[in-house]
This record gives structure tokens, sequence and C-alpha cells, in this order.
């Protein structure tokens, strides 16, 4: 067995349980309350002036009742406004409100700052490692399907 198996997959499991756990409580953004969903919604929205519903919903391969449920609530905390498109009249797009911008600089701020707090202590070498190992979970994703 490797040498840092067990260890790897306990520290493993317990990142995916505060991550589902942060999911279900929600991360606090100027008093509201965001789901991971709503965030990685807000950030695909912020790379772009809008996007098509449809998209996004295969994007994340997420059920349309559920993203529904989703986009409505972010309506209501005024993040984002759903509109027709001007292309085409049938076509459901979304893009962020001045809220929503702020939000989602905001939550890459957080990012980074997250990120270069936990790197800060590691060598050259030790994040190219921690890279390697992402991209191979990665790879593996979709190469197998399996995560």
């Amino acid at each position: 067995m490797r040498n840092y198996y067990l260890e790897i997959q306990q520290y493993l499991e317990k990142f995916i349980y505060n991550v589902i756990i942060l999911d279900k409580k929600g991360i606090k953004n100027n008093g509201d309350s965001l789901s991971m969903t709503e965030i990685l919604i807000l950030k695909t929205l912020g790379d772009q002036k809008e996007k098509k519903m449809s998209d996004i919903i295969e994007e994340f391969n997420i059920d349309r009742n559920t993203f529904g449920t989703i986009v409505t609530r972010l309506q209501s905390q005024n993040y984002i406004i759903k509109k027709k498109s001007l292309e085409d009249k049938r076509v459901q797009v979304l893009l962020l409100t001045d809220k929503g911008k702020q939000a989602f600089e905001q939550i890459l701020l957080k990012e980074k700052d997250i990120l270069f707090t936990l790197l800060n202590d590691f060598t050259f070498n030790e994040e190219k490692a921690i890279l390697k190992f992402l991209v191979k979970i990665d790879l593996l994703k979709k190469n197998t399907g399996l995560i």
C-alpha cells in the first residue's frame, strides 16, 4: 500500500464532508446565504454579459426544476435578471445585476485570498505536486466518468 494512502483518504473524506456541510449551510455574502451551486452560477455569469439558461443547465448537468428554483432564489435576492434573448425570443438568458457583479468580484477576491493563504507555506515543488494531483483527478473524471 502507498505510504500516505490512509491519511490522504481520511483528509479527502473530511474535505468532501466539509464541502457538503458548507453547501447546506450556505456561504455568507453581504447578509445573504449562497449555496455552492449559486456561487458557481454567479461565477459563470460573471465572465459573460449574458448566458442562455439551457447552456448553464447543460454545463452543470443540473435538473431543470432545481435550476429554476435556484434562478428564482437568485432573482429574489437581486443577483441576476432573467430575460428573453434579443436574437431568439424563445430563449431565456441570465445576466448579473450590479449586486451580482459586486458579489462576483467579492467571490473571486475571497477565493484568491484563501488560495494564497493556503499555498503560502508550500514550496514551489510542493505546489507543483498539488497541481499534478488536481490535474490527475480532473483527468480521471474526464477519462472514466467515475467522478
